[in-house]
């Protein structure tokens, strides 16, 4: 008997104790904020999680410029630092520039990061990937497409393509071309499951258009959206894959200016972002538009949304998609891109990209926008998504000197009617995510076999972990 109070008062108090909200912090560690990108925190369970960044600066003092590295920070339970990985991707031979290309998780144990080197000299260009395993503490580099290319100022240009699935990326390598020659790309498709290729064909494409746009579908197919060359308002969809080659066909008054793939039962859609022909609509109007398209049925839906504004809608970022049901919803972010200078130590500098407010868009089963609503007041961040159930959590990011504070916002939504409720969370007698809470959406996670919510904070050098416990209600 007295065996089973005991045993019934620490049930009790075990439920008791997960059912309160817990922050712990992590010991700040150091980083260069100057040198490395692409910050994102990565692998993420109740024992670890890791912050991966690159550094991606091409210099001249080749001996002591930390200039082309892949770091994985090993961070533990609170998030302290326990171990750095390092993997220096240069090549040092005189003359040979790299340049990294992106990266993703693959799974719970493995990451992966792609990059490329390229040489005038020998007219050669090598993309490698590099896959991260927190099992074996390592990264693994493996040399996976060789091209030629014609000077280092004609090298072309590669582009690394991840499905939304996560199952495939692509190595897209745009060659060099003149105007009155074709434009022929090489084109690799991997499975990240298996790292091994699905299908790896040249793609000869007609030279009066030229790319603008690429995605990668859930099913490893590439499709290019192409404008006419020239001064011509005319645009065109290709779908590509190892057996196909052909045309999408679509309103030809309608100008889309970015693409994004997913897929629904099993079928791959496109969502495209622009504008109405300008002959059609000026100002402001000839912004904002959505083309839902199914790639089975050829069937395109355009509804017009006021999510640019006055801005080019090339910009806009998607930043997870939500398919329930008939209904689709897509998280996006209005993205700028500016280009710095080039410099001695730097001849090509990275594009720096700054986010605007995150939006939610909801698609009916007919692909028309349904609900079009504010995700937060976020501004040079990215938003994070968390889908609970029937709730989204949505943090964005408030700039220094909104509302008093820097930090985050977050809000749970009902994916219903995208009603959003203000989430707060007190913490030391502060708003928790108002003054603690305030990091990039890469720099996220949530674990839900133990309820928790990670926030990697980076101010100036300073990195440090919060960790919120039982965040979900």
């Amino acid at each position: 008997m007295i065996k089973q109070i005991i045993a019934s008062a620490l049930i009790t108090a075990s439920v008791y104790s997960y059912a309160q909200t817990k922050v712990t912090e992590g010991t700040k560690f150091t980083v260069d904020a100057n040198l490395e990108t692409d910050d994102k925190l990565v692998l993420a369970d109740d024992y670890n999680s890791y912050m991966f960044s690159a550094i991606n600066i091409d210099g001249l003092m080749r001996n002591v410029f930390p200039h082309k590295k892949l770091l994985m920070r090993k961070l533990d339970q609170n998030g302290s630092l326990v171990d750095t990985y390092v993997k220096d991707y240069a090549n040092k031979t005189n003359g040979v520039l790299h340049n990294y290309l992106g990266s993703q998780q693959i799974d719970d144990d493995k990451f992966i990061a792609f990059t490329e080197e390229y040489f005038g000299k020998e007219n050669r260009k090598e993309v490698f990937q590099h896959v991260f395993s927190k099992k074996e503490g390592t990264f693994t580099t493996k040399s996976i497409a060789k091209y030629n290319i014609e000077s280092t100022n004609r090298s072309g240009t590669t582009y690394v393509l991840f499905s939304e699935n996560g199952k495939y990326a692509a190595i897209f390598n745009d060659r060099f071309a003149s105007k009155k020659t074709d434009n022929v790309n090489d084109v690799l498709v991997l499975d990240l499951r298996t790292l091994s290729p699905v299908w790896n064909k040249e793609i000869t494409l007609s030279n009066d258009y030229v790319e603008k746009s690429l995605t990668l579908t859930n099913s490893a197919k590439i499709v290019v959206l192409r404008k006419a060359a020239g001064w011509k308002e005319s645009y065109k969809l290709e779908l590509v894959s190892n057996t196909e080659d052909k045309d999408l066909p679509f309103d030809d008054k309608y100008i889309p200016e970015k693409l994004y793939a997913f897929s629904k039962n099993d079928n791959d859609y496109l969502v495209t972002f622009g504008r109405k022909n300008a002959a059609v609509t000026i100002g402001a109007s000839t912004f904002g538009t959505v083309m839902f398209y199914d790639m089975k049925s050829g069937k395109a839906v355009i509804s017009n949304t006021n999510l640019a504004g006055s801005k080019d809608m090339n910009d806009v970022k998607v930043i997870k998609t939500i398919v329930k049901g008939d209904e689709t919803l897509m998280a996006v972010q209005q993205e700028t891109v500016t280009r710095p200078m080039p410099t001695t130590m730097n001849r090509f500098p990275d594009p720096v990209y700054s986010l605007d407010a995150g939006m939610l868009i909801k698609f009916n089963k007919e692909g028309e926008v349904k609900q079009f609503v504010a995700a937060g007041t976020s501004t040079g961040k990215r938003i994070h998504v968390v889908e609970s159930g029937d709730k989204l959590y949505i943090s964005a990011f408030y700039p220094k000197g909104a509302f008093g504070n820097t930090g985050f916002s977050m809000k749970v939504f009902d994916f219903a009617n995208l009603k959003p409720q203000e989430v707060s969370l007190d913490y030391k007698g502060r708003n928790f995510f108002q003054n603690y809470g305030f990091a990039d959406g890469n720099m996220i996670q949530y674990v839900p076999n133990v309820n928790k919510m990670m926030f990697l904070q980076k101010s100036s050098k300073d990195v440090q972990m919060f960790s919120v416990y039982n965040f979900i209600k």
